[in-house]
């Protein structure tokens, strides 16, 4: 593994770890929004380090950050009311 498919991998764990907490219903206090936008943020950035990865292991993590991104942008839809049609 080259530096940028850990640096991706590092990304998403950070982001499961966020999710998770968010998911067992912590309170980040004032600071959601932020946190929302950093969920955000960093599959992003996780399928831009991933791209310039190399190897089997760019392709798998370049997958696991599309889900990730999926995942929060669908979750922010139904959050706001637009998913559900």
């Amino acid at each position: 593994m080259n530096i940028f498919s850990v640096f991706s991998l590092v990304l998403f764990l950070i982001y499961m770890a966020i999710f998770t907490l968010l998911a067992t219903g912590f309170a980040f206090w004032s600071l959601g929004i932020i946190v929302i936008i950093v969920m955000v943020a960093l599959p992003l950035l996780g399928i831009v380090s991933a791209v310039k990865g190399a190897g089997w292991s760019r392709w798998v993590l370049l997958i696991l950050n599309i889900i990730a991104l999926g995942s929060i942008v669908y979750i922010l839809l139904l959050a706001f009311g637009i998913g559900e049609v």
